[in-house]
């Protein structure tokens, strides 16, 4: 796997700015267009719910507070970072634009059902897991403290792919790969 760097984080509190248009930008955009113009259906090679548990059990490790909100934006944070990295999605269902932010259904159906999937740990292999900790570790480390409040803010502002999805297109859909790339390629350094 690619290995991952986030260009800082810019300042804890954020993130609004992090594209500025210039041609390299416009290059960029266009790029990314032809890579993922086609890929709204590709299914990622990691089933969501197992990767919820495994995320949700590394922030319990790291002593992390989570809840099902926070868990769902670390996971679309986690999404978008192997998206930018990597050229393809991570995981085998797609975030949807619901009214509190991108939310994968199925891991909701799930963390509803069980506790924020706590008592779902043992179920889960974490050998197949660990070439992902580190979009884990990034993802914890520079998101984890953050409130609810300041992760909603920050996936809802105008112009990112929730926006775009919620606001512009059909509420509650599948919100669209490449604006999910175009909102994470700038915290990515392909080495």
């Amino acid at each position: 796997m690619i290995e991952i760097n986030l260009i800082k984080m810019l300042v804890r509190k954020l993130v609004s700015c992090y594209y500025y248009i210039d041609k390299n930008c416009l290059y960029k955009i266009k790029e990314g267009r032809s890579k993922f113009m086609s890929t709204s259906n590709v299914i990622g090679e990691v089933e969501s719910v197992n990767f919820a548990i495994y995320l949700s059990k590394k922030a319990s490790e790291k002593k992390i507070n989570s809840n099902i909100t926070k868990l769902q934006k670390w996971l679309y944070i986690c999404y978008g970072l192997f998206l930018a990295a990597e050229n393809r999605p991570l995981l085998n269902e797609r975030p949807k634009a619901w009214d509190y932010g991108p939310v994968f259904p199925r891991v909701y159906k799930k963390q509803k059902k069980h506790d924020n999937l706590k008592e779902l740990y043992d179920e889960i292999n974490p050998k197949y897991f660990i070439k992902y900790d580190e979009i884990i570790n990034v993802t914890l480390e520079h998101f984890g403290s953050w409130t609810v409040e300041e992760l909603c803010a920050w996936t809802h502002e105008p112009g990112k792919a929730w926006d775009k999805q919620f606001n512009n297109r059909k509420k509650y859909d599948p919100m669209e790969n490449l604006d999910i790339y175009l909102d994470f390629e700038g915290f990515v350094i392909n080495e």
